[in-house]
């Protein structure tokens, strides 16, 4: 009893070193912000990450999971905006605006990641429309 009992110390005493390594707290942070959405992010299929928030997703090229307020995944990849900028971008999410047409120009969704490579996007304000035709 007395060896498994020193293995299992063995092993508590590696834990904590693994534990605060820097790619394993990044894992467990989540962060919530709210973009306002782009006519190109709805054409391109596309969700910008602002540059602050950059850290809490994956790297370029890595996969991504997007939950929206229904419930429903996109799956997707990071990429990058342009060449040395750490702001980041999600494409080939065309699926999420055609399964949200409320979804227009100058609406903000609020984005929360829940780990390094899940976010979960809710709905957030959606710009007023004025109606013209109606007022007369």
């Amino acid at each position: 009893m007395s060896i498994d009992n020193s293995e299992y110390a063995s092993a508590m005493e590696d834990a904590p070193t693994q534990r605060s390594e820097p790619g394993l707290q990044q894992q467990v942070m989540s962060v919530e912000f709210e973009v306002t959405v782009k006519d190109w992010w709805i054409e391109g299929g596309r969700l910008v990450v602002p540059k602050e928030f950059r850290q809490s997703f994956p790297k370029p090229g890595e996969p991504i999971v997007l939950i929206d307020y229904e419930g429903r995944m996109y799956r997707s990849k990071m990429h990058n905006l342009w060449q040395g900028v750490d702001v980041g971008r999600i494409d080939g999410i065309k699926p999420f605006y055609r399964n949200h047409p409320i979804i227009v120009p100058d609406t903000k969704l609020r984005i929360k990641a829940t780990g390094k490579n899940t976010a979960i996007v809710l709905m957030g304000d959606r710009p007023a429309r004025q109606i013209t035709s109606l007022s007369r």
